[in-house]
C-alpha cells in the first residue's frame, strides 16, 4: 500500500469519525495500523480504541511522512535485547530493532534465537523461520 492510498483512506475514515465504525472500517483501521506503524493493533472492549488507532495512524504519517519500515525480525511479546556486551548495552525492542541489529545479535548469541518470534528463512542462524 502506497502513502497516497493510505492518506486517501484516512480522509475517508475521518469523514465517519463522529459515528461508531462498522466492521469494515474496523478491519481497515487494523490493517492500516500495522502497515503504517509496523505494530499490531490490539482492540479493547470499548469502541474508542478504533478512533484512537486512526488518530495514531494520522499523526504517525504527519510526523514521519512515511510508513514504518518492515523488519524481517520480530521479538516475542515482552522480549527485549539488553546485553552489556552487545552494542554498549543499548536496549532494543520491536520498536527500534532493525534487521542489521538483529542479525548481528544472532551472530554473536545464536543460542538466544528463542527471543524471536520471526526470523527470515535465509538467516544461517535461523531454525524454522517464523515461529
Amino acid at each position: 500500500m502506497e502513502l497516497a492510498e493510505v492518506n486517501k483512506t484516512i480522509e475517508e475514515l475521518k469523514g465517519r469519525f463522529d459515528a461508531p465504525f462498522g466492521s469494515s472500517d474496523k478491519s481497515t483501521i487494523e490493517y492500516l495500523y500495522y502497515e503504517v506503524t509496523g505494530k499490531t493493533f490490539v482492540p479493547t472492549s470499548c469502541q474508542q480504541c478504533y478512533h484512537d488507532g486512526l488518530i495514531e495512524i494520522y499523526h504517525y504519517i504527519k510526523k514521519y511522512g512515511k510508513m514504518a519500515e518492515k523488519s524481517n525480525y520480530r521479538l516475542r511479546a515482552g522480549a527485549i535485547i539488553n546485553c552489556p556486551t552487545f552494542m554498549g548495552g543499548k536496549v532494543f525492542t520491536n520498536d527500534n530493532l532493525t534487521d542489521e541489529v538483529a542479525k548481528n545479535y544472532l551472530e554473536q548469541f545464536p543460542d538466544n534465537e528463542d527471543l524471536f518470534q520471526k526470523v527470515p528463512e535465509d538467516d544461517p542462524n535461523a531454525g524454522d523461520g517464523e515461529k
